[in-house]
């Protein structure tokens, strides 16, 4: 009998997403309207390693977040378990954790949490890290509306970002999944530079992003530094390319679409969003 312990109840609905299912499927229904005329529909070629995803609120990046998920759907591809590693915005928690609940709840229902798969990465765990973070919950509604169930999710907290730490958590995921057999979706949840003026924005964003699609994971660190782009989940992203590298050396990259808050309201101080798919010949 599942008690309220055992649930992670929904923190950011009605704030982030909207707080019922009908809404929910009615906005993303619109958007994936919207995606259609602009994506191409033909399947992504190869297997989807995972993505880069925005995580602001769903007026402002799922019309970005969308295009990959609509890549996910026309693909036909079942991942068992979806990682998302994510910043920590609150500074609760260690500096890496995983969620110990045993489901994440939306207005859209219930996901259960791939505990082995958690277990068998090594990473300790921390509910306490998930207290006031809404940068995975986010992502949770869009994967229940494109994919079947039979998932289930791992939400992995990153609160200290570095190179060091990027690979470690990319290794000991694979070594996980590995170990269990598991299809696993990763899933990099971040927003690029906030609060600046698009003009200044793009300059300092290119930055990063070349790094990004140059498989560079030391230089996406470098760039975020030396040019201070606030890029939330640079460590994230980071885990994503070294774990795209571990499944693929010859993995790729490819930007699906970009833009900013200020396409939704107009504002001088923007935050930059960007949707990108990683993906394997294997």
């Amino acid at each position: 009998m599942k008690t309220t312990s055992d649930i992670r109840q929904a923190r950011v609905a009605g704030m982030f997403y909207p707080a019922t299912a009908g809404e929910i499927r009615t906005q993303l229904g619109r958007e994936v309207q919207n995606v259609r005329k602009a994506m191409d529909e033909r399947s992504p070629e190869g297997v989807i390693l995972g993505g880069v995803l925005p995580h602001a609120g769903m007026d402002y990046c799922a019309h970005h977040a969308v295009h990959f998920f609509e890549s996910l759907r026309v693909s036909g591809q079942k991942p068992d378990t979806v990682v998302i590693v994510h910043p920590n915005h609150s500074g609760y928690g260690p500096p890496v954790s995983v969620d110990g609940h045993h489901f994440w709840e939306t207005p859209l229902g219930q996901v259960g949490v791939d505990l082995e798969l958690s277990e068998a990465s090594m990473l300790p765990f921390s509910s306490r890290a998930q207290l006031r973070e809404h940068s995975s919950e986010v992502i949770v509604p869009y994967l229940q509306y494109f994919l079947d169930e039979g998932f289930r999710i791992m939400s992995v907290n990153v609160l200290q970002q570095s190179v060091e730490i990027a690979r470690e958590v990319a290794e000991r995921i694979a070594n996980g999944a590995n170990q269990l057999g598991r299809n696993v979706l990763l899933l990099a949840s971040s927003d690029f530079s906030h609060f600046l003026t698009p003009e200044e924005s793009a300059p300092l964003d290119d930055k990063v992003l070349a790094k990004i699609l140059e498989k560079d994971t030391p230089g996406v660190e470098k760039m975020v530094h030396q040019y201070h782009v606030s890029v939330c989940g640079f460590g994230p992203v980071m885990t994503l390319m070294e774990y795209a590298a571990l499944t693929d050396p010859a993995y790729r990259v490819r930007l699906l679409s970009r833009g900013h808050s200020g396409e939704v309201i107009p504002s001088g101080k923007v935050v930059n969003y960007m949707s990108l798919l990683f993906s394997s010949e294997k």
